[in-house]
């Protein structure tokens, strides 16, 4: 973690991408993610424990959330609404008009199918990863694609958008910059423990190797 942070070591970097999404992955059972959990706690490794560590707080009241996840929605303030159904046939659509009305649309069905068509742009994900309010899903589905979650702007935009889940905005915070990191720190609208981390991380960077 240190290497990839303080020397811009590219090939630390992609490991470090590499674990961050491996611990992600929801198929670690839960007996290894414990292991490896108290391993890193067991070293006095805080910042690398926390990766491990699957459950957040809401960032979505449960009124909202039921707004939001509604099976029928229009595209436009005065469209008619449309069924899920309908909504996820049209993510797979190549017309910008409708592909840029669908990035407001928070289900999380729906930006998974976005997320894999080919005439999305990364400036499309970005306004996804940094909508707000936003489905806590929607933004986990998002930090776990292969394809846009290892993209700068993309991570960015989530780590400082306090929708996100507090597990993935920890993951992606790890792989940051030292100077996001120190803005995470810095940033009164984020969750506490997602500041502490990014704090730690930096100062973690900044510290040289022992000899």
């Amino acid at each position: 973690m240190t290497r990839a942070h303080r020397n811009a070591d590219a090939d630390a970097a992609e490991a470090l991408e590499t674990i961050t999404h491996a611990v992600a992955d929801p198929g670690l059972a839960y007996s290894a993610r414990q292991r490896l959990y108290e391993a890193a706690t067991r070293h006095q490794l805080p910042a690398i424990a926390r990766l491990f560590l699957v459950a957040s707080p809401r960032t979505m009241d449960a009124q909202q959330l039921a707004r939001s996840l509604a099976p029928e929605r229009p595209l436009k303030p005065t469209g008619r609404s449309l069924t899920l159904g309908e909504r996820k046939a049209l993510a797979r659509t190549h017309d910008r008009e409708q592909i840029l009305l669908l990035l407001r649309d928070p289900h999380p069905a729906v930006i998974a199918i976005l997320l894999d068509n080919p005439h999305v742009t990364e400036s499309d994900i970005v306004r996804i990863a940094a909508a707000r309010p936003a489905v806590p899903a929607s933004l986990t589905t998002l930090a776990a694609h292969p394809r846009w979650s290892v993209r700068h702007a993309v991570k960015r935009a989530l780590v400082f958008n306090p929708s996100t889940p507090l597990a993935d905005a920890i993951r992606i915070a790890t792989t940051l910059r030292p100077q996001e990191l120190r803005e995470l720190a810095a940033d009164p609208s984020l969750p506490a423990p997602l500041r502490t981390h990014a704090a730690e991380v930096h100062t973690s960077a900044l510290r040289r190797p022992q000899a």
